[in-house]
């Protein structure tokens, strides 16, 4: 229903609906909050759950162990959940009866003629055999993250629970505008986690109000809110839309505030894993330097045995060079390289060049035509020389 919600009190405690101080209501109000309360156990319970509180009930009001007994055994789909939302609500404090409400009747005597069918009609019942107990080594339990953000959202909404409730019990001088519901919610320390459990705890209840205010609700829905006026009842719509509007806010906030993930930083020797190269050519004397020199590095060059062409790879930013696979990335489109005629001479000249400077002086020497470097590695080229 409607305001299903504000029938909780905390999610530390019971949350169940409790009856206290009913005795002020008048007959709109307490019709209200039953039908609500029954809504409570519909959505919140089984049958199967519920029976233990029929049980509880029975032994509180005069049935003998026999009685009980024989209910107990019953199949536990005989009881249903209007039985089990009855003794429920009558254990947290509903009247048996109320001057105005349902005519009088009395709700204790209906539950005893439903127990009482329930023993005759489950009196062949067979009463399932008790399953092996399994005595399992204590361990702290678990709490899973997501049940205690929704135990927080639950705390953080007690509030607006209270402001329902004020409209419950006088509509008339009831005032949506009276709240901030976005600095309630971010007093309580409400971040984007939470509002997305606070809308769905509030969530029924608008869904409710609208269809009501749509002209299409049932008869059961037009029922509970015929005692109050339209005006009435788009307040607490209004109230409704600002919980969402608040929470919408929010999470949007959390959007903008928050703070890019940080890339987890690669050790250089998990990048250039897959880079293929040659180690060695003994013919021309030369060795690769590690593969690894390359990430960050501002210079790097490459000689390939087959093709005789020497390159040099210029970093294109300060952060320098990096290996994306079997390639060399981050490098300039003034990368180039060219042909070596006599390799064994000039190879021997190169590795007298010891800075990136004199390098480049070197290759203006070359002679030969001048080529885009592509930065694919392959096993014929070695790594000659990296700068940083």
């Amino acid at each position: 229903m409607a305001t299903k919600q504000s029938t909780r009190t905390s999610t530390k405690r019971d949350p169940s609906p409790d009856w206290t101080g009913y005795e002020a209501w008048d007959e709109n109000v307490f019709g209200r909050f039953f039908h609500r309360s029954m809504e409570y156990y519909r959505l919140e319970s089984s049958a199967k759950e519920l029976k233990p509180k029929i049980i509880t009930w029975m032994a509180l009001n005069g049935y003998d162990t026999k009685a009980v007994a024989a209910f107990k055994k019953t199949k536990d789909n005989r009881c249903n959940l209007t039985m089990g939302g009855i003794a429920a609500n009558l254990l947290r404090g509903m009247p048996e009866s109320y001057a105005g409400f349902n005519n009088g009747r009395n709700t204790a005597e209906w539950l005893r003629e439903a127990i009482a069918n329930v023993i005759d009609e489950g009196r062949d019942d067979v009463e399932a055999e008790p399953a092996e107990v399994k005595v399992k080594t204590p361990v702290n339990p678990i709490t899973n993250i997501q049940d205690r953000i929704r135990e927080q959202a639950g705390e953080m909404s007690e509030e607006l629970d209270y402001a329902i409730d004020k409209w419950i019990m006088d509509p008339e001088t009831f005032n949506p505008k009276e709240f901030k519901v976005v600095n309630l919610l971010k007093g309580k320390g409400a971040k984007a986690a939470q509002t997305r459990y606070i809308k769905l705890i509030f969530k029924g209840g608008l869904d409710e109000l609208l269809e009501l205010s749509s002209g299409e609700a049932d008869e059961q829905l037009r029922e509970a809110y015929k005692h109050n006026s339209r005006k009435n009842v788009k307040k607490l719509i209004e109230f409704y839309e600002s919980i969402m509007a608040a929470c919408d806010q929010i999470a949007a906030e959390a959007k903008v505030l928050k703070k890019p993930r940080k890339a987890k930083i690669k050790p250089a020797e998990e990048l250039v894993k897959k880079l293929k190269f040659l180690l060695s050519d003994t013919k021309l004397g030369i060795t690769s330097v590690p593969p690894a020199g390359i990430i960050g590095a501002q210079g790097a060059v490459v000689y390939n045995t087959k093709t005789r062409k020497i390159g040099l790879y210029i970093s294109k930013t300060s952060d320098g060079l990096g290996v994306k696979g079997t390639s060399i990335t981050e490098f300039t489109d003034k990368s180039f390289q060219r042909t070596l005629r006599k390799p064994l001479e000039q190879i021997k000249e190169f590795k007298e060049q010891n800075t990136q400077k004199r390098v480049e002086t070197w290759f203006s020497k070359i002679k030969t035509t001048e080529t885009l470097l592509n930065g694919r590695m392959n096993e014929d080229v070695v790594l000659l020389k990296v700068f940083k």
